[in-house]
């Protein structure tokens, strides 16, 4: 049996008692999935939104203590998940973006009064404001349509290696039956409030989706937990008291910490579970479920290969393949880099990655993803 064959016999195995799973304290080395992390955990947890609007700082009162720290933050892709679409610096560029499927002819239309998502069948037009971007276009960017309070996801979304539109990842190549799904997939309440979740913060407060007074992209809030409690604390010098009323996803325990990034992210359990029809290549855009396939994970995970531990948060993603060799000699070699490069691997005395974490490409969207399935890969395109 494959280990992703036996990871998700397991899987199976746990849907029955999943309610006594949710009860999983911190730090027990079980992936839970993020509903169930939100619906158990009394502390600060990403997408959960419970807390009061009141509570919340901004990210401008970071600023104060924080300086460097926000300002690198505000260079990453997440801080840019999302934006109105008449902000888009990609459909400031493309004023017009057209497509055409069988029985459909698209455009979608950028002007400084707004975006706006029409769909022909050559006899009838049916058209919606688009107003939001989620995505920076660094792979792509995915369009929100809304419609007296409904959503809808565009059934086309922008690829950057094509410049073009093409199908959004998830939904069906096959032509759609009608103008109606023509122009995307409805988006329910549920999904709605996970999605500007992860792209924005603060989209819900004291459990109530509020899209109006959402701060778009990933600020410090959507992380660290709503701060204006510990501002209050720090101002006036009670710095034990103020760090106790911050979340630090430093404390976390190795899964824990990993199931935190895959609030968003997807854990194992959240893919596993929730997304039977994502296994397979599509997996590789989900990197904490792919980190935890690693044979080197181990049953409550190791510190030393959590996203953070080769990843900051606060900085743009490192694309030189050299800066991950640290990370690897880290777990395989106490001795100098160049010795246990030699030791470790008989092919390469560096680039690791290159090797044991390729990139692939993944169906449906124009890119390719590094596979965070650590190990010898025999074959790139193995799921």
């Amino acid at each position: 049996m494959s280990r992703w064959t036996s990871r998700l016999v397991l899987a199976v195995a746990f849907i029955a008692p999943l309610t006594a799973r949710a009860q999983a304290p911190a730090g027990s080395g079980i992936s839970l999935t993020t509903r169930d992390r939100i619906g158990s955990n009394a502390g600060w947890w990403p997408t959960k939104g419970d807390a009061a609007r009141s509570l919340y700082a901004g990210a401008d009162a970071c600023k104060t203590c924080h300086r460097a720290i926000t300002a690198t933050q505000q260079t990453t892709p997440m801080f840019h998940a999302a934006t109105l679409a008449t902000e888009s610096e990609i459909l400031k560029k493309h004023e017009q973006l057209t497509f055409q499927e069988p029985g459909f002819n698209y455009s979608l239309v950028h002007t400084p009064q707004g975006a706006t998502f029409s769909v022909s069948d050559g006899a009838n037009n049916q058209s919606q404001p688009a107003i939001w971007a989620l995505g920076t276009g660094e792979v792509g960017q995915t369009y929100v349509l809304e419609k007296s309070g409904a959503f809808t996801e565009t059934r086309l979304s922008y690829f950057t290696s094509i410049d073009a539109l093409d199908i959004t990842p998830g939904q069906k190549a096959k032509p759609p039956d009608g103008l109606e799904k023509a122009l995307g997939h409805g988006m329910d309440s549920g999904v709605t409030r996970l999605c500007f979740g992860c792209h924005t913060t603060a989209s819900s407060t004291s459990g109530v989706f509020d899209l109006d007074k959402a701060t778009p992209g990933v600020t410090c809030a959507a992380c660290h937990g709503p701060g204006a409690r510990h501002v209050a604390a720090m101002k006036i010098q009670q710095f034990e008291k103020g760090l106790a009323l911050i979340m630090n996803p430093q404390r976390l325990s190795p899964a824990d910490s990993v199931d935190f990034c895959g609030a968003c992210h997807r854990t194992w359990a959240d893919v596993a579970m929730d997304m039977p029809s994502n296994l397979g290549l599509t997996t590789l855009r989900f990197q904490p479920y792919r980190l935890e396939q690693s044979r080197c994970w181990g049953k409550n995970g190791d510190a030393r290969i959590t996203c953070i531990a080769c990843h900051d948060p606060h900085q743009p993603l490192v694309r030189e393949l050299t800066a991950y060799d640290s990370k690897c000699i880290a777990c395989h070699s106490g001795k100098a880099i160049h010795t246990a490069a030699k030791t470790v691997c008989k092919v390469a005395t560096r680039n690791c990655v290159s090797c044991h974490m390729p990139r692939v490409e993944v169906p449906q969207t124009h890119a390719t993803f590094t596979d965070h399935d650590i190990r010898i890969v025999a074959s790139p395109a193995a799921p």
